[in-house]
């Protein structure tokens, strides 16, 4: 008893610090990533930092002696980690982000944790939701259409952007709950390595045929922002979120969406100056109240 006492509390201590880490930091890649798309092509800036992050998580994945994907089953799961949770999330978050401020995309992307929530009631390690649960989620997807309700100053274009966002939150969503009910026998560092090489060479690809090569600049500011999100951002951000995932419900995991916002609004206004809709405000609470009733814990 006396000697699982203090391993109970580092395991305690590493859960918070993986929390902190996953609240904090992606609350802040939201700004940094509107700052790189301002001076580099999304893809290519996307790819890069995916590249360079995957690179830096195999070197050390490597150093631990960690495993990594031995046969054909786990490198077709690998395939579709890194389609759907670099590729078709963050990838297409990036690309929005050129054209919606970036508080309101992390506004958007707080309805991730109530895509997680629904997703996660299906499989074999699904959670069966309560009728509170349900109910977050019918009263987080009327948040959602407000903070997506269109505005006078709001052309009916910048829908379309809103809407990319929402696919990402989504995409994420389902990456989540796959990862959660496929239990690959893959060392958490490796995993997010050859996700990350894989996610980033398809963005990459996709920013070389979408012409994106001739608007590539060697900017200071883009490529401080790249550095950044592939250390902080990707490599130990993703770490910590996949080890959670380990130890922790992914309802309550995902509870980083509705917390990201908070973070991300903060530093929008004080480093873009960018402000919030008094309907987008409403969403947002609309958002957290449905969140709350989902992951609500007796």
């Amino acid at each position: 008893m006396t000697a699982a006492a203090p391993a109970d509390r580092k395991l305690r201590l590493r859960i918070a610090a993986a929390y902190a880490t996953i609240y904090l930091v992606w609350g802040s890649t939201f700004l940094v990533i509107r700052l790189g798309v301002r001076t580099l092509p999304p893809l290519l800036f996307a790819g890069g930092r995916f590249l360079l992050a995957g690179s830096l998580l195999a070197a050390i994945a490597v150093a631990l002696g960690e495993r990594f994907p031995g046969n054909a089953r786990e490198w077709r799961c690998m395939l579709i980690f890194s389609i759907v949770m670099i590729t078709l999330s963050n990838g297409v978050s990036t690309f929005a982000l050129q054209h919606v401020n970036s508080n309101e995309g992390a506004l958007l992307a707080a309805g991730t944790a109530l895509w997680i929530a629904g997703l996660g009631a299906v499989g074999p390690k699904g959670h069966k939701l309560t009728a509170g649960g349900i109910a977050g989620l019918l009263l987080g997807l009327l948040g959602v259409a407000l903070l997506v309700w269109p505005r006078d100053t709001v052309s009916s274009g910048h829908i379309g952007w809103q809407a990319l966002v929402l696919v990402g939150g989504l995409m994420w969503a389902i990456g989540t709950v796959l990862y959660r009910n496929a239990a690959l026998p893959i060392g958490p560092v490796a995993f997010n390595a050859v996700m990350m090489l894989f996610g980033g060479a398809w963005l990459a690809l996709g920013g070389l045929v979408a012409g994106e090569l001739p608007r590539w600049r060697w900017h200071a500011g883009g490529l401080l922002a790249m550095a950044y999100l592939a250390v902080f951002g990707s490599a130990l951000a993703y770490t910590a979120y996949t080890w959670l995932l380990k130890y922790q419900p992914a309802d309550r995991v995902g509870t980083f969406a509705y917390v990201n916002p908070a973070i991300a609004a903060l530093l929008g206004w004080a480093i873009l100056g960018e402000s919030l809709e008094p309907t987008q405000i409403a969403g947002m609470a609309i958002v957290l109240a449905g969140v709350a009733l989902v992951t609500w814990r007796k």
